[in-house]
C-alpha cells in the first residue's frame, strides 16, 4: 500500500497523474493554460496560449505494473501571415522537452505521489510530432506520446481503500 496525504491507497491513480501534469503546467513559465481530456472539447478560441493539453490514450495492466499512455500537446498561436511559425514550433518543442525532463528527473516535488522516483517510470524514448494548422484556431505545436509505468498491487481490494485522490 502507498500512503498519500495520510490516506492508504492501493495504486498510483490516473487522477494523481493528472494532478501531477496540472502542477507541471501551473509552474512552467511557458504554459498559460493546462487542460485534460478530449482536445476537441477545449475551447481553443477562448484559450490563453500557450496551451498544455493531456489526453489519455490507453492503459495496460500487467502482473506488477500499470502503464498509462498519454498524448501531451503543447501549442501556441501563430500569426495570420505565419511569420512566427518557426518560433512557435521551436518554443513548444522546448516546452515538451521541459515537461519530459521534469517527469524523468523528478525535478518537481509531487506531493500527491510519495516516493515518486521509485514508484513512477517514464518511457526512455518519447516520440514527438510537430503540427501546423491542425485545429480550428491558427496554432502550431508538438504532440508527444509518453508511457508512464507505475507499480500495480494486484491484491484483492477490500473496499475500504480511499479513491478520492
Amino acid at each position: 500500500m502507498i500512503l498519500s496525504n495520510g490516506l492508504e491507497i492501493k495504486n498510483i491513480t490516473l487522477k494523481m497523474l493528472y494532478k501531477m501534469f496540472q502542477e507541471i503546467g501551473a509552474t512552467h513559465n511557458q504554459i498559460n493554460t493546462t487542460t485534460i481530456g478530449d482536445i476537441f472539447e477545449v475551447d481553443l478560441v477562448e484559450t490563453t496560449y500557450p496551451l498544455f493539453h493531456i489526453s489519455t490514450s490507453t492503459t495496460n495492466f500487467a502482473q506488477h505494473t500499470i502503464t498509462y499512455n498519454f498524448q501531451l500537446i503543447v501549442m501556441d498561436l501563430v500569426s495570420k501571415d505565419e511569420s512566427n511559425e518557426n518560433d512557435v514550433l521551436s518554443d513548444t518543442l522546448e516546452t515538451i522537452g521541459d515537461i519530459i525532463s521534469i517527469i524523468k528527473n523528478q525535478t518537481a516535488t509531487f506531493e500527491l505521489i510519495p516516493n515518486f522516483e521509485t514508484e513512477v517510470g517514464i518511457s526512455p524514448n518519447v516520440a514527438c510530432e510537430p503540427f501546423t494548422e491542425r485545429f480550428d484556431n491558427e496554432v502550431s505545436g508538438w504532440t508527444a506520446n509518453i508511457s508512464i509505468e507505475v507499480s500495480f498491487n494486484a491484491s484483492q481490494c477490500d473496499g475500504s481503500v480511499a479513491y478520492d485522490i
